[in-house]
């Protein structure tokens, strides 16, 4: 069997940084076109699914507009939340 090879804080710390950004950059897009179909008003019904109301957002608010809300609410640090988990490994 190999020998496992421990890994330093700053490669841990660069690491967790890196995963909660992937993260981060992954899900809120899915968790913002959820949100906005739950909160839609059954008279008002903007959009059909989940990939339309993601098409139509980029499309009015742009690329970075789905994660306009993320930079307001948490800024640049809710990009690092994977952060924590990985240095209490």
């Amino acid at each position: 069997m190999a020998q496992q090879q421990q890994i330093s804080l700053p490669a841990k710390l660069i690491n967790g940084g890196i995963a909660g950004m992937v993260g981060v950059t992954c899900v809120f897009p899915i968790d913002l076109a959820k949100t906005r179909l739950q909160n839609q008003r059954s008279g008002q019904q903007l959009y059909r699914n989940m990939m339309d109301c993601l098409i139509k957002t980029v499309k009015s608010e742009g690329y970075f507009g789905m994660y306009r809300e993320l930079l307001n609410t948490k800024g640049v640090t809710g990009l690092y939340r994977g952060l924590g988990a990985t240095l209490m490994r």
